[in-house]
């Protein structure tokens, strides 16, 4: 258990830096764009800054996912 809490832990922290530096580095782009989604549209924002997200998400499901499937083999044996 304290296993998946440490890889957790990484992951999470992992993603809040990539956010911060993501946000650090879209201050003073010029072109911006906006998603349509079904029934609004989102302010605009830098592409890099929404391709930037989309992989920070992408790397805390796959992160948390990876750390559900972890087995805990000290604790088995015991």
């Amino acid at each position: 258990m304290f296993l998946k809490l440490q890889l957790l832990t990484l992951n999470i922290g992992t993603s809040i830096l990539l956010i911060l530096f993501l946000c650090l580095g879209s201050q003073n782009l010029g072109k911006k764009h906006s998603l349509n989604f079904l029934l609004n549209k989102t302010v605009p924002l830098p592409i890099g800054f929404l391709l930037g997200t989309s992989f920070t998400v992408g790397v805390i499901t796959g992160g948390i996912t990876s750390v559900s499937m972890v087995n805990n083999k000290v604790n088995e044996k015991k």
